[in-house]
């Protein structure tokens, strides 16, 4: 069998392409049913367990199911853990809702996919605008985090132009070209740059290059699966065009969403990260006040964070505005806050396996879980 035909028989396996049904709710924006797909990439299908290590990731803009191809499936199998990569709404196979849903839906969405999936407790990872998602979660679904390790990991973190000075040309850009968006990703990835990256474009597994043949970023000395290292030069533009033949619409409204432009976008709980992490610590706190008055003594939040080097979408700025934001609630009573900067990396590559990153956070998930 040849390279290309070993390529389209790997991405065409079923566990990049699940999908299942999500409950009316006229109240989050879904008057009937809509599919959501999904990957599940799991080590060993026929040997799951409810509460075994287990992560969702979720992505940036266009971040779904697709980077789940390549090195992430790759360092799933690597670590046993269960890696979980759902399709916003909007894009891949996910049904659309409107902007003003577009929290309130992934809130119903996501422990529904938990209790279809038979997973208890999961860690978080989260990518670029995947903040703003990552924050509701932890605000509404604390309760889906492992129950005495609870983890979650940001890299290379959302915060808005206005407190970052970066991207201002962003606030600038009209409306109706944001509306766009979409038309333009996909006419740029198939006839101006076929890779393009997955917070503003697809695909970070995929090295910065771009060339149509772009190889898949998994360093020999890493010893990721060789049956996948083997394919590389054949998966990324693979990937790139099966992305592109669905449906990507969802990405303007993860654009104004991302932005705050238009006056239909709503962050849930909070209007800005600053607040979502001080409604993050005073939810600690309860839950540790409760713990003990329990006799219970469940572990600090966990929380990493790792800023790329050289990040055009937040800058130094932003990275230390958010730093500050978790500063400021003088919080390490209740939470484990780490962060670092990640040597030559950008806002794009941080989730590259080179940078060593995703491989590191596996293998602590994998890590914590096994303690039971």
């Amino acid at each position: 069998m040849s390279i290309r035909d070993r390529a389209l028989e790997y991405v065409s396996q079923i566990r990049f392409h699940q999908s299942f049904v999500l409950s009316a709710n006229p109240d989050a924006g879904r008057p009937l049913p809509i599919r959501v797909t999904y990957a599940d990439l799991d080590y060993r299908p026929d040997e799951r367990k409810e509460d075994g290590p287990a992560v969702v990731v979720i992505g940036g803009m266009f971040g779904g199911r697709y980077m789940g191809m390549g090195s992430v499936d790759a360092l799933a199998k690597k670590y046993k853990i269960r890696c979980i990569m759902p399709d916003k709404f909007g894009l891949g196979g996910t049904g659309n809702v409107p902007l003003q849903y577009c929290i309130p839906a992934w809130l119903d969405m996501l422990p529904a996919l938990l209790a279809h999936l038979s997973i208890k407790h999961v860690a978080l990872l989260t990518h670029s605008n995947g903040t703003i998602y990552t924050f509701n979660t932890l605000l509404h679904l604390r309760r889906i985090l492992h129950p005495t390790r609870p983890f979650v990991a940001f890299l290379a973190p959302w915060v808005h132009t206005s407190h970052s000075g970066s991207s201002a040309a962003l606030s600038l850009v009209p409306e109706t070209l944001i509306t766009k968006w979409p038309s333009i990703a996909r006419f740029m990835s198939t006839k101006v740059a076929p890779v393009f990256t997955f917070s503003g474009g697809i695909i970070n597994n995929i090295s910065g290059t771009t060339l149509p043949d772009s190889q898949l970023d998994m360093p020999e000395h890493m010893n990721y699966d060789p049956d996948i290292r083997d394919l590389a030069s054949e998966l990324g533009g693979l990937i790139v065009k099966l992305f592109m033949a669905e449906n990507i619409q969802g990405g303007s409204d993860e654009a104004f969403l991302t932005l705050k432009r238009g006056t239909e976008w709503s962050w849930g709980l909070f209007e800005d990260i600053d607040e979502a992490i001080s409604k993050v610590v005073e939810q600690e706190r309860e839950l540790a006040a409760a713990a003990e008055h329990d006799g219970s003594g469940p572990e600090k939040l966990r929380v990493q964070v790792f800023f790329a080097e050289s990040d055009m979408m937040i800058g130094k700025q932003g990275q230390e505005w958010f730093n500050e934001c978790w500063r400021k609630e003088a919080c390490s009573d209740v939470v484990e806050y780490c962060n670092q900067t990640v040597p030559a990396s950008n806002h794009e590559n941080i989730a590259s396996a080179e940078k060593g990153i995703v491989d590191r956070l596996f293998r602590e998930v994998a890590s914590s879980f096994s303690h039971d």
